[in-house]
C-alpha cells in the first residue's frame, strides 16, 4: 500500500505542531505532563519579576511552579506548587534569584534538615528579600558623592608642600622607630622567654601551693569568724565592767581625799626643809655648797657629767631589732627558721647575726654495692641532713638601698635590699656558697624575695630559692614578726668599755 504525498505531508504537519506544541508549554514552564504534589505558600514585601507559572527551584534543580501571587495586606503571598516526593522542612528559607545579571527570575527553596517536613496548605517562615536595584544604585550613587568629597579634603589637607614634607619625615621617624623595636625585640627575646616560662612556673606553683593548703587556709578563715563573733558577744559585758571599774575608782577618790590632804600638808613642809638646804648651800655651807663655790670641782663634774651624757646619748641612739621568720620550700617540701638580731648604731649602718635552720643544710650520696646473680649493680642514695647555720653580716644603707657583706649560713656571702612603702616592702637579694659545697651545685647559691610588712612588725615572705642550681631551685612562702627590743640596747649600755689614751 502506497500513501501518498498529501498523506506523508499531513503527517509531517502533524509532528511539527505537536513538538512546537510540547517545546511551548516547556519553555513557558506549563507542567501539564506534571500532577499532584502539594502545595505551600509564603510572603515577600517585593516579588517584582515573578509571575505565575515561574520555577521553583532547588539547588538549580526544578522543584515546583507559582500557581498564583495575590496581594495579602501590604505584603504579597506566592502560593506555589511542590512536585512530589520532594521533602521541604520548617527551617526552610525561601528567595528570589536570576538566572543572570538580566535574565528571567525564579523561586529558589532551601529545604533546610529540621524537622517534621511542611505539607499542604503550609508557610515557609524564613524569607531572604530581594534587593531593590535602584535603591542600591542610589546608595552607591550618594556613596560616591562621599568619597568625592572626602577625596576633595583630604587633597586640601595634604595637598600642601608643608604637609608633604611633614608626613614624609613621619613616615621616615616610624620607619626607623619600627627598625628600633624590631632589633630591640630581637636581642631581648630570649630573655623575655625565660621571663614568661618563669612567671609561669611561679604561677602554677602558688596555684599548687593553695591546693595544696586549701584546708588550711579555709580552718584559718573559720577560726577568724569565730573569734569575731565571740569579741562581738563579749564586748557589751566588757564596757560593763569598765563602768564598775571606773565607778570603783571614784569611790576609791572619795575615800581617800584625807590622806591626799595630809600628803599635800606634808609635801608643803618638805618644799620648806628644800628652801633651808638650798639657802645653805648658796652660802657655801657643806659638801653640796663647796661643790657648788669652787670652781675647779665644778668643772669635774661637769665633764664627767657631759661624759655619761655622750654615753647616753650613744645609749639612745643604739637601736636592736629581733626577727623571727619561718619558710616553706616547695622543692625540698620542708620547712626553713630563721633569728635575726640586727645591732643598728646608726641609721646608715646595722650588723646582722642570725641562727638558720636548714632542711637541706648538708646533702650526701651513699653508694651501696649489691651483686645479685653475678649482677654488680651500685645504688645510689641522697641523704639530706638537717644543722643549724650561722648568718654574721655588716650592711650600709644608701638611701633606700643597703648593701651587705658577711657570713651567710656559714659561708662567705654578698646582699642588697632595696626598699619601698616607707620600708614596708623589700626586695632582697642574697648569693653564697661561691665553693660549691652543697651536693650538686655547680653554681653559688642565688635566693631573691619580697618581704612586706602588713601589720606593725607581721610580714609575709615570697620568692625563689637557689635560682643558680636546676636540681633544688623552687619556690619559697612564709612569714614572721619583727620588733625592736628596748632590753638589749640597755644591756650593751653597761658593758663596760676600755677608755682611749
Amino acid at each position: 500500500m502506497r500513501i501518498s504525498t498529501e498523506t506523508k505531508v499531513g503527517l509531517f504537519a502533524l509532528l511539527v505542531l505537536s513538538i512546537l506544541t510540547y517545546m511551548t508549554f516547556r519553555v513557558s514552564g506549563t507542567e501539564w505532563l506534571r500532577k499532584g504534589g502539594y502545595s505551600l505558600y509564603v510572603d515577600f514585601h517585593n516579588v517584582a519579576g515573578l509571575d505565575e507559572r515561574t520555577r521553583i527551584k532547588i539547588a538549580g534543580v526544578d522543584a515546583g511552579v507559582v500557581e498564583d501571587i495575590n496581594l495579602v495586606g501590604s505584603v504579597a503571598r506566592v502560593r506555589m506548587r511542590i512536585f512530589p516526593g520532594i521533602k521541604i522542612y520548617r527551617d526552610a528559607v525561601a528567595s528570589i534569584k536570576s538566572t543572570g545579571l538580566l535574565g528571567d527570575k525564579y523561586l529558589e527553596i532551601i529545604p533546610g534538615r529540621q524537622g517534621p517536613a511542611l505539607k499542604e496548605g503550609d508557610r515557609i517562615s524564613h524569607v531572604y528579600e530581594p534587593v531593590d536595584i535602584e535603591r542600591a544604585v542610589q546608595s552607591l550613587a550618594d556613596v560616591s558623592n562621599s568619597i568625592i568629597r572626602l577625596t576633595e579634603n583630604i587633597n586640601d589637607v595634604f595637598g600642601a608642600e608643608e604637609t608633604k614634607a611633614s608626613l614624609r619625615r613621619t613616615a621616615k621617624n616610624l620607619s626607623q622607630i619600627t627598625e628600633n623595636l624590631n632589633r630591640s625585640i630581637m636581642v631581648n627575646d630570649q630573655k623575655l622567654r625565660e621571663t614568661l616560662d618563669g612567671i609561669r612556673t611561679l604561677t602554677a606553683s602558688l596555684q599548687r601551693l593553695v591546693n595544696e593548703n586549701s584546708k588550711g587556709i579555709r580552718t584559718t578563715v573559720a577560726n577568724i569568724s569565730s573569734a569575731s563573733e565571740r569579741f562581738n558577744r563579749e564586748m557589751p559585758q566588757l564596757i560593763e565592767r569598765l563602768n564598775s571599774v571606773a565607778l570603783e575608782l571614784k569611790e576609791l577618790v572619795q575615800e581617800g581625799r584625807p590622806r591626799i590632804l595630809s600628803i599635800a600638808q606634808k609635801t608643803e613642809e618638805t618644799l620648806d626643809n628644800v628652801k633651808t638646804i638650798t639657802e645653805r648651800i648658796n652660802r657655801g655651807e657643806g659638801t653640796l655648797g663647796r661643790l657648788v663655790t669652787d670652781e675647779s670641782l665644778y668643772n669635774s663634774v661637769n665633764r664627767a657629767a657631759k661624759g655619761v651624757e655622750r654615753t647616753i646619748n650613744r645609749i639612745e641612739r643604739f637601736r636592736t631589732y629581733l626577727t623571727f621568720k619561718g619558710e616553706y620550700l616547695t622543692e625540698a617540701s620542708d620547712g626553713k627558721g630563721y633569728f635575726y638580731l640586727t645591732l643598728k648604731p646608726r641609721p646608715d649602718k646595722y650588723y646582722i647575726l642570725g641562727i638558720v635552720g636548714d632542711p637541706i643544710g648538708r646533702v650526701t650520696t651513699r653508694e651501696t654495692v649489691i651483686t645479685r646473680n653475678g649482677v654488680t649493680t651500685v645504688e645510689k642514695k641522697e641523704e639530706i641532713e638537717k644543722r643549724i647555720e650561722f648568718t654574721a653580716q655588716f650592711a650600709k644603707r644608701f638611701e633606700d638601698t643597703a648593701l651587705r657583706i658577711g657570713i651567710t649560713e656559714n659561708t662567705f656571702g654578698l646582699g642588697a635590699d632595696q626598699f619601698f612603702l616607707e620600708d614596708r616592702l623589700k626586695l632582697s637579694a642574697d648569693i653564697w656558697d661561691f665553693s660549691n659545697d652543697e651536693e650538686d651545685a655547680k653554681n653559688p647559691h642565688l635566693k631573691i624575695g619580697l618581704d612586706y610588712n602588713f601589720y606593725r612588725g607581721l610580714f609575709i615572705s615570697a620568692g625563689v630559692d637557689n635560682i643558680l642550681n636546676s636540681k633544688w631551685r623552687g619556690l619559697f612562702i612564709g612569714g614572721g614578726v619583727r620588733f625592736e627590743d628596748e632590753d638589749f640596747k640597755y644591756l650593751f649600755g653597761t658593758v663596760p668599755r676600755i677608755p682611749a689614751k
